[in-house]
């Protein structure tokens, strides 16, 4: 076994000190893994949390993710999407699971093959970006699934809090800022309709490009609850590419224009700005991490609040009056026309001579004064 990256020490995460002792074959023999060259590499690692590898093994290429917890909801959640067929190799896909060591609190996926959504964008193909993010939305919204915990703005507006405490200690003007939008928050909940199969961190880098439909990885945070939610998460994630990359705000906007007429008709508007705003604000406070690595962190964190507090502010207006059809005007044809529009209609198809008099006929009634 070959490592391309140093496995961390991790007493939280038993699965990695097995690989490294053990080997991948003995750690997690369900994979059955055939004799020659395997090749590890770390992608992902959250200390005292999760980890996840990306190995080649042979043929197959796998993603082995390694937790803290146990993974059973997780493992339950990638068998009933692929009972529903969207563990496949067409169409909206889940990666599929291969393997579970139970002990080492282990799972092992499939990996699927293509970019992500967000590095789509960075190459011009914004559309297609937002797109593919519609695509899944819909096919989320059609599962009948009731698998996971209540996800939904009382949800959020409790994590908020967290939110708003980080940002606080931060900075206090962005302190400042972020209570007020928490306060606007408060006051705009949305009403949530009948629930849906949620990714929960609905990112712009966990759907992929598969050439013939979206594909959607890192389910840990999944749950029930609104469809405006994870479309919230897509949008807010998207906008922050083009504040990150100036060149990219108009394909970052062609993402967002996609994937709003690719969800029209299924997302209440004023909802989608609430969670939009409350996924900026959750961004925000991300502050501990992006200090370390953005020389701007302190006004990349102020647009995002000031584009949330826009955003939830829109939430809070009132609902559009339905339109009222302005009423046709009275269309009292004059004898003539009435007599001729009989003659025509009555038994035999009109002439085109008749039909050009009736047209004329019924525009000098339309324009002729009450």
């Amino acid at each position: 076994m070959k490592l391309t990256t140093e496995l961390p020490a991790d007493p939280a995460l038993p699965g990695i000190e097995a690989i490294r002792t053990l080997g991948l074959a003995r750690a997690i023999p369900q994979l059955e893994v055939e004799e020659g060259p395997v090749e590890i590499r770390l992608v992902g690692y959250t200390p005292g949390a999760r980890a996840t590898l990306e190995a080649h093994v042979g043929l197959r290429h796998l993603a082995i993710k390694l937790y803290a917890y146990d993974p059973a909801p997780e493992a339950e959640l990638y068998e009933a999407l692929a009972r529903a067929g969207l563990a496949g190799h067409a169409g909206p896909r889940v990666p599929p699971l291969l393997a579970r060591q139970h002990d080492l609190r282990i799972l092992v996926i499939g990996w699927l093959e293509g970019p992500t959504v967000h590095e789509l964008v960075k190459v011009g193909k914004g559309a297609r970006a937002g797109q593919l993010a519609a695509d899944w939305i819909r096919c989320a919204a059609a599962l009948p699934l009731g698998l996971g915990p209540k996800l939904g703005s009382a949800r959020v507006l409790y994590r908020a809090g967290e939110w708003v405490a980080a940002l606080v200690a931060a900075d206090p003007g962005l302190g400042k800022t972020a209570k007020a939008l928490a306060r606007v928050l408060a006051n705009t909940q949305p009403r949530e309709q009948a629930p849906r199969l949620l990714h929960g961190t609905f990112y712009a880098r966990h759907v992929l490009e598969l050439g013939d439909g979206p594909g959607v990885i890192d389910w840990e945070r999944y749950g029930q609850g609104p469809c405006e939610l994870d479309a919230g998460m897509f949008l807010a994630t998207t906008w922050r590419l083009g504040l990150d990359h100036p060149a990219l705000v108009a394909d970052a906007a062609r993402a967002e224009q996609a994937f709003l007429a690719g969800t029209e008709g299924l997302l209440d508007e004023r909802a989608v700005a609430w969670h939009r705003a409350a996924a900026l604000l959750r961004l925000a406070s991300k502050v501990h991490v992006v200090e370390r690595r953005k020389p701007h962190w302190l006004t990349r964190a102020q647009a995002m609040l000031g584009e949330a507090l826009q955003l939830a502010e829109r939430a809070g207006q009132p609902a559009p009056e339905p339109r009222a059809e302005a009423p046709a005007a009275a269309f009292r044809p004059n004898g003539a026309a009435l007599a001729l529009i009989l003659q025509a209609l009555a038994t035999r198809p009109a002439t085109p001579e008749e039909l050009e008099r009736i047209r004329k006929l019924l525009d000098e009634t339309r324009h002729r004064p009450s």
